[in-house]
């Protein structure tokens, strides 16, 4: 198979590196996780004709995911948010499927965001994520505050499975690990008043450059959404290179292909799909040797 029928881009992004069927079914990591087990057969197929990255800075790069960089030696950048780090930001997924997966959702600080009628749990996380992500940090972070004081959601348990400063060092060290900045609490840039915007990205890298004592100077946008103010507040922070997502119509919201605006596959998909391919070559070599079987048989 050539390389431009199996890849789209030569770049892919994951997130954490476990096994994702061991997540809630309503959450964002049943999506994202990858198995190690996945991440190691596909850097061993395709490692040499791919770049990798990790998005949000999760714990298991570091334990999972290293060991199987360091055996193929490939290369990987970790793009950190650093609220995460420091444990005082949630990723807004986590706090809308924690609502839904509580089952009550007559309570004040959703019903004034959201019409749950007629919503299973599916459509009230996939509904309240949406909102959520289409609003200022200031906003966000005001109904964080209520929805977790309203269904007793904690901090602490939302991002327990980040990387801490002492895991960060430890990455930042290593031969094949580069660090890159993944903003200071995960917003959807575009929703950013223009104050938030310049510390979203400006004081990511701040941040993480006076924690690591090294330049940052790669960002990955969170959701992979940009636009043109994002891409020039981002030239403004000092950032040489930055990655949105690649979807099918990414061309039609990016159409100029720069330095700031890399397109990125998800590794996530990317694993179900050599899966499906393995299934099928498994079924056409099934399907083969039982016709050459058959030949066999009648020649006899």
């Amino acid at each position: 198979m050539s390389r431009n029928k199996l890849f789209r881009s030569s770049h892919f992004f994951g997130h954490g590196i476990a096994d994702p069927m061991s997540a809630p079914e309503i959450s964002s990591d049943r999506v994202t996780h990858v198995h190690p087990d996945d991440l190691d057969m596909f850097v061993a197929r395709f490692g040499r004709r791919a770049i990798l990255s990790f998005d949000d800075g999760y714990a298991d790069n570091l334990i999972s995911a290293l060991p199987v960089l360091e055996r193929y030696q490939q290369p990987a950048t970790i793009f950190v948010t650093t609220g995460f780090v420091e444990r005082r930001a949630v990723l807004l997924a986590r706090v809308a499927a924690a609502v839904a997966r509580h089952g009550d959702w007559t309570r004040t600080s959703l019903t004034r965001l959201l019409d749950t009628r007629g919503l299973d749990a599916s459509g009230v996380y996939k509904s309240l994520r949406d909102l959520l992500k289409r609003m200022t940090v200031a906003e966000r972070a005001a109904h964080h505050d209520a929805l977790m004081a309203d269904y007793d959601i904690d901090t602490p348990t939302l991002t327990a499975d980040y990387l801490d400063r002492e895991q960060l060092h430890r990455l930042a060290r290593h031969d094949l690990v580069t660090i890159g900045a993944h903003t200071c609490t995960h917003p959807d840039l575009r929703y950013c008043s223009d104050d938030e915007l310049d510390e979203e990205l400006s004081g990511a890298r701040r941040t993480l450059e006076s924690w690591l004592g090294q330049p940052v100077d790669t960002l990955a946008y969170p959701f992979g959404d940009t636009d043109q103010r994002v891409r020039r507040a981002a030239a403004r922070a000092g950032y040489r290179t930055a990655y949105v997502t690649e979807t099918s119509n990414w061309r039609s919201r990016i159409p100029g292909y720069g330095r700031l605006d890399i397109p990125r596959c998800d590794l996530s998909g990317e694993v179900r799909r050599m899966h499906r391919r393995d299934r099928k070559r498994a079924t056409r070599s099934q399907l083969e040797a039982q016709s050459a079987a058959a030949r066999q048989t009648r020649r006899r």
